[in-house]
């Protein structure tokens, strides 16, 4: 395992485009581009109302926004990363307060429901529900890696293998920190320590 320095104290989103390691913070309103071997801040956007979870799919970025934490109605929003602009923002439907980790593919999403223990697929644009599983309570970030997807639970420090199709627990991994946003790098998988101020790069 290695780690970098967050570039903020408020660790939400990450995600891994091209090459790039992307970051949010939820109490700036800003998503970081950062040279994913040193943590060097390449560039910084403004994006109104940033909240927890990070994705990239398809050439642009999906952020996690709305209200507080657990505190209303949450959107994606759908970003250029060679500029910052917000293309689009997607209302997430029912239970919206409660998700805390999303990954965009295609036409779907992937959403964790904090508080509620689920992990769901969903049609993007119509939230239309696909498939929901019953996952760990505090679940934080996923992240899918061919037919698995993985999820970190921030209470008990895990991360956790699910088979895409099946919702069947494969395996778990005990992590350093509390971890909320993650991502896949193409080698490891990249989490937000939020406790330690770090990203933190595991293999499972």
């Amino acid at each position: 395992m290695s780690s970098l320095p967050s570039p903020s104290d408020h660790l939400c989103g990450l995600a891994y485009e091209n090459g790039n390691l992307w970051y949010s913070d939820g109490k700036e309103s800003k998503i970081y581009n950062l040279e994913p071997e040193t943590g060097r801040i390449l560039t910084v956007y403004d994006i109104s109302e940033v909240n927890t979870s990070l994705s990239f799919d398809g050439g642009y970025l999906y952020q996690v926004t709305g209200e507080g934490y657990l505190a209303g109605p949450k959107n994606v929003t759908k970003i250029d990363p060679r500029n910052g602009e917000v293309i689009e923002v997607i209302p997430l439907g029912e239970d919206s307060k409660y998700i805390a980790g999303i990954e965009v593919k295609g036409d779907t999403i992937w959403v964790s429901i904090e508080q509620k223990a689920r992990l769901q697929e969903r049609l993007l644009y119509s939230n239309k529900m696909l498939w929901n599983f019953e996952v760990e309570p505090r679940i934080a970030g996923v992240v899918i890696l061919g037919t698995s997807i993985f999820y970190c639970d921030f209470n008990q420090r895990l991360l956790v293998k699910v088979n895409l199709k099946s919702g069947m627990e494969i395996d778990r991994y005990e992590l350093e920190g509390n971890p909320t946003g993650i991502t896949w790098d193409g080698e490891n998988i990249l989490y937000n320590d939020y406790t330690g101020k770090m990203i933190r790069k595991v293999r499972p």
